[in-house]
């Protein structure tokens, strides 16, 4: 199993957590919180490799949060990070992807 916490203050995108894209089947959770202020954030995703990436996808479910909410991420991709679109506070997200450590 992997696990990671991801945090991102104010607006802008957090550090990525690299996702093992070759898991059968992917399983990713994701528990996102608002640790502090008022901010909107969405939990996206990326089918680039980690070295050149170019584009970021929301993930379904996890568009324009303003609370704390979680869910999974199913969706076979190389990354996950946090994107504050508005607002100024603090969001830390747990991802933990099931399968060998």
């Amino acid at each position: 199993m992997k696990y990671k916490d991801l945090t991102r203050t104010n607006v802008g995108r957090s550090t990525v957590c690299a996702i093992d894209d070759f898991q059968v089947p992917v399983n990713v959770g994701v528990g996102a919180r608002l640790a502090s202020g008022s901010a909107t954030f969405n939990i996206e995703y990326t089918l680039d490799n980690l070295d050149d990436i170019q584009y970021w996808y929301v993930a379904p479910n996890f568009s324009a949060l303003t609370a704390t909410t979680g869910g999974e991420i199913t969706i076979p991709c190389k990354a996950i990070c946090i994107n504050i679109t508005s607002g100024t506070g603090t969001i830390v997200a747990t991802v933990v992807q099931a399968g060998p450590a």
